[in-house]
């Protein structure tokens, strides 16, 4: 399936473009994640086109004990896939983010696994295309539902797949795309509005594949490397794409927390201007990586205000429930300042406690009950969180007083080495679990307090609408992503024999630096090549300046690591790379990190 690549390449591939699986909040959704067949409580049918694909008996249980008869009546298609049943939601949709899509009015759209064909019939509507092409492959199952769409003119069925690469290249002609034209190199970075690209690559039970967990997690990446290369439809010059996927498939390319930002999600912010999320379920990345609440409040009152700039209105229904508090606090006038005090953590044994003490408060507990010792216990548990947090928040104000003298200039090197060695002595003591933290949240600020914030999620046009598990068949919830590429760094396009190979030096130099995320970039750089750090560090400006991402401080437990770098310090890497006159040769670049990548997919291999 899709392309081949060399050894070198799917090893990084397997390692850093894989999202690693996300717990959930409720039992329904977590079960409608890990279960491997359909429940029977997911198949209800909330609207007449659910119905009809209900009575395909497709998604009907119980097969395994029919007749062979009575299995071959049946049609034959994939019932893993997932299909949008609500005409509100594409009704929404369209009013909510209809603004950003007349551009493409009157243009080409590249529809890849329409299934029922509802998205694709209101989008059409919408945007009244010159032709519309549709790759389904479960073409007999899917064609009575699709057929008002293929009655309009300029509309082609293509009974293929358009997540196998070949198949895909084979409508990309000027048979089916007779207004599309393949500019020279010089113009592929230009964005082409007369071309859409819509997928539904939203499967429950997931597909896996090779080392992805799913098969939406691999098309998802190829989707973001075809931007780098030209490749598929991004030949025609930077085509959009709007990729309906199950909620829980999305983070890897948007994460909303520094802990799930992998390479996925580095290629994206080196390949595209946004990756927003138009609707979906409003989830954590993870009950296991959550950030200072702080962060979230000031991210969601950000978006608020941007909404409001740019006078987008919510639908009806579909506001989040950070999207009202962040509404409330403007109303309030309200605001938030990361890092401005202790973080504060959302934590479950929180609503534990305050029950309790409502119900204490209501009729005293007797002393000695399960109750009061319970309350006790998680009085004692919060007063302790509240005593850490100060501490983690002293130590970051020591921190930035170090960082404002360097920024000032006022003070000596001798000073602020006195300075650094203190407040290094400071954390040094300090429980490991509690160093950890700290860094943790210090990071998540880093990333936030850039301008612009180095998460795409932080940096979203808008809030997305929350979506319900009915208005989709089977009833899992799915997110839309809307993606735009923008034009890639002149040297992350070198690739391949025919050229300086840039490109892919810095696909092996990212993929080595991100497996050792939390160590120094300096100390990454001499893994790659001894004596690559000497001439690097001093020439990489970006990484000190402090206005755009750069730390200048040199303590042990604030130097720059691999995971903090932003894209443009990535960019600039590279371009010092290639400057070095001692740098390696790709086969030697190749020879030095394939064992390192080898060992570490070994060790997520065995976590599976």
């Amino acid at each position: 399936m899709f392309r081949n690549r060399n050894n070198a390449r799917s090893i990084f591939t397997s390692i850093f473009c894989r999202p690693t699986p996300v717990s959930t909040l409720t039992s329904r959704t977590l079960s409608s994640k890990s279960s491997k067949t359909l429940d029977k409580d997911q198949l209800q049918a909330s609207s007449p086109l659910a119905e009809e694909l209900a009575s395909t008996g497709v998604w009907a249980p119980g097969r395994a004990g029919r007749t062979k008869k009575e299995s071959e009546s049946q049609p034959k298609a994939d019932k893993s896939r997932l299909n949008i049943v609500s005409e509100k939601l594409c009704d929404d949709i369209l009013s909510y983010i209809g603004s950003s899509l007349n551009k493409h009015k009157g243009c080409d759209i590249l529809d890849i696994y329409p299934g029922a064909g509802l998205w694709s019939r209101k989008l059409h509507d919408y945007l009244q295309p010159r032709s519309h092409i549709l790759m389904e492959p479960d073409a007999d199952l899917y064609k009575p539902f699709l057929k008002p769409l293929l009655d309009r003119p300029n509309t082609t069925l293509v009974p293929a797949s358009g997540l196998i690469w070949r198949e895909l290249n084979s409508i990309l002609t000027p048979e089916y795309l007779p207004h599309q034209i393949v500019p020279d190199a010089t113009r592929l970075n230009q964005r082409n509005d007369t071309l859409l690209v819509t997928a539904n690559i939203a499967f429950h039970p997931k597909k896996r594949f090779l080392s992805f967990d799913s098969l939406a997690s691999l098309v998802l990446y190829q989707f973001i490397e075809s931007i780098r290369t030209s490749a598929t439809f991004q030949r025609y010059g930077l085509v959009r794409m709007l990729v309906w996927a199950r909620h829980d498939d999305k983070y890897g390319l948007l994460p909303k927390v520094m802990q799930k930002r992998k390479k996925l999600a580095l290629d994206s912010e080196l390949s595209c201007e946004w990756v927003r999320e138009v609707c979906g379920h409003p989830l954590p990345d993870s009950l296991w990586y959550v950030r200072d609440g702080v962060i979230d409040a000031s991210s969601s009152l950000a978006t608020w205000k941007r909404m409001r700039a740019a006078k987008m209105k919510m639908p009806e229904g579909r506001a989040s429930e950070a999207l009202k508090e962040a509404q409330l606090a403007s109303k309030t006038r309200k605001t938030f300042e990361p890092g401005s005090r202790p973080p504060v953590y959302k934590r479950t044994f929180q609503d534990a406690l305050n029950d309790l003490e409502a119900a204490h408060e209501e009729q005293v507990f007797t002393r000695g009950s399960d109750s009061y010792k319970n309350m006790k216990t998680y009085r004692w548990r919060a007063n302790w969180e509240d005593k850490k947090h100060e501490r983690m928040y002293d130590l970051l104000v020591g921190l930035e007083a170090i960082h404002a003298l360097y920024k000032s200039g006022t003070a000596s090197p001798a000073e602020i080495e006195a300075l650094e060695a203190e407040w290094e002595a400071k954390v040094q003591a300090s429980p490991k679990g509690f160093i950890n933290e700290f860094i943790t949240w210090k990071d998540n600020l880093h990333y936030y307090r850039q301008d612009p914030p180095l998460l795409h999620w932080d940096r979203r046009a808008y809030d997305p609408m929350v979506v319900q598990p009915e208005e989709f068949f089977p009833n899992i919830e799915c997110s839309l992503l809307d993606i735009q590429p923008k034009e890639t760094h002149p040297l992350l396009r070198q690739r391949g024999p025919d050229s300086n190979r840039a490109g892919d030096c810095f696909d092996l130099i990212t993929s080595s630096m991100m497996s050792q995320s939390t160590v120094p970039v300096s100390q990454c750089l001499d893994a790659l090549m001894p004596g690559a750090a000497d001439y690097i560090m001093p020439r990489w400006k970006s990484t000190r300046d402090l206005d755009h991402g750069g730390i200048v401080a040199k303590t042990r437990y604030s130097e720059l690591t691999a995971r903090l770098l932003n894209a443009r310090q990535w960019e600039e890497l590279i371009e010092i790379w290639m400057e070095w006159p001692f740098r390696p040769e790709l086969h030697e670049l190749i020879a030095r990190t394939n064992d390192e990548l080898a060992g570490e997919d070994s060790n997520r291999a065995s976590d599976k």
